[in-house]
């Protein structure tokens, strides 16, 4: 018998009084035409559905950056040394750049959540929590152009001329700078746990306000610090 029919006794008819193999169109109909008709709902996604999936990237990305950072500070902290050999220096300036690089996708990705994916830019520019985050991130930048800046010119001046280890005096200032630099990181998800929650949210806020002191800290420090590294002479520091 065939698969999907159903034997139906014979009707009393001037046909011939045989039984026959009778299919109902409701089982016998063709899984074809049935299976194309039903692909746009297999294939349709809510509209939200994409913006939670490229939300979560954005977020996964924010949240890995910080911790990428946050391991190239621990090991710049432990490589910096007095009498640090060129091929010590080396390692650190790779580390130091991969900082440099998990820094741009925490500000890219930041920014992304904060116009698009996050709560929304008509909440974050009234929070106060918000503004010390984007201030903490602003140390958190401008305070590694001293060893950025120092790093890349020893190693510039390796090219023409000899260049005496790592002082005393350099290596510890650039041990304070990277302390710096791990107290911020460290702040930064107090910060955001703080601002999700809405602690302190001022409704009369406005962004200029807050934005002042985060542009100045950035702008200011990032101004000192290159000039420092820059301008550093053993014999002038104290």
């Amino acid at each position: 018998m065939a698969s999907g029919c159903a034997f139906v006794a014979p009707r009393p008819s001037t046909d011939s009084g045989h039984g026959a193999m009778q299919c109902p169109k409701e089982s016998c109909r063709s899984p074809i035409p049935t299976a194309i008709a039903a692909a746009p709902l297999w294939l349709s996604v809510p509209a939200h559905a994409g913006d939670d999936l490229a939300g979560a990237a954005v977020a996964y990305g924010h949240y890995l950056a910080l911790v990428l950072a946050t391991a190239c500070l621990v090991a710049e902290r432990l490589m910096v040394k007095p009498g640090m050999t060129e091929e010590e220096e080396q390692r650190m300036q790779y580390a130091d750049i991969l900082y440099d690089v998990a820094g741009v996708i925490f500000f890219i990705t930041g920014y992304l959540r904060t116009i698009e994916y996050g709560k929304g830019w008509d909440f974050y520019q009234h929070e106060p929590i918000f503004w010390i985050k984007v201030t903490l991130a602003g140390v958190m930048a401008a305070s590694s152009f001293f060893v950025t800046t120092t790093l890349l010119k020893r190693s510039m001046a390796r090219g023409g001329e000899t260049v005496p280890p790592l002082s005393d005096k350099l290596a510890a200032r650039m041990t304070s700078v990277i302390n710096a630099q791990l107290l911020a990181v460290g702040s930064i998800p107090l910060a955001a746990t703080l601002m999700a929650r809405g602690v302190g949210y001022l409704d009369w806020l406005p962004w200029q306000a807050g934005a002042a002191p985060a542009v100045l800290a950035f702008g200011g420090l990032g101004f000192k610090y290159v000039k420092e590294a820059v301008d550093w002479k053993e014999d002038t520091q104290g």
